[in-house]
């Protein structure tokens, strides 16, 4: 399980945690955007760490239109597929990094490879003692005005992460439901 924490400035040695504000994003900007900027509105003079759950490839396609499963191929045709999604992912978090960066805002990046991406956002709450996080919580094309959870990451999140973090779920630039810290 590889995963990753990067700082787009300079270092800083005395951010105080409660001070740092993750938000889980997704592979598609455009889909993502909205919650990430409510976040920058409502959080503003705090940092913001954007969070990534990285879905390596179970299948990787042959050229020919069809895929092959990961286990049945060449230990170097996996590793040069892989290096090539890890590029595609960094250009997706640098969107969003130049997303801060453009509210004049400071933010870094914390990622991890997971095939689960609930279970991956849990792990990361765990592991660098998350206390305050902004996700989605429902598909924004069929929420419904009924403000409760509808996305399967969003209700396994709120159930299984440490009571310690704080979550406040977004959908259509609005927040639909708090689990409390």
């Amino acid at each position: 399980m590889a995963s990753g924490h990067e700082n787009s400035e300079d270092p800083v040695t005395s951010v105080v945690i409660e001070e740092m504000i993750y938000v889980a994003v997704g592979t598609d900007v455009k889909d993502c955007k909205s919650i990430l900027l409510w976040a920058l509105r409502n959080f503003r003079g705090k940092r913001i760490c954007i969070v990534h759950v990285h879905r390596p490839a179970r299948w990787i396609p042959n050229g020919l239109g069809g895929h092959h499963p990961v286990s049945s191929l060449d230990e170097r045709i996996v590793r040069d597929y892989r290096k090539a999604e890890g590029k595609i992912m960094n250009e997706t978090l640098e969107e969003y990094l130049s997303i801060c960066h453009r509210e004049g805002v400071q933010a870094q990046r914390v990622w991890i490879d997971m095939d689960d991406i609930g279970k991956g956002i849990v792990e990361l709450i765990s592991r660098d003692g998350i206390k305050e996080l902004v996700m989605g919580g429902a598909l924004e094309k069929h929420y419904k005005e009924k403000m409760s959870l509808r996305s399967k990451k969003a209700k396994y999140v709120c159930k299984q992460a440490p009571l310690s973090c704080r979550v406040l779920f977004i959908c259509n630039s609005r927040l639909i439901y708090t689990r409390f810290a």
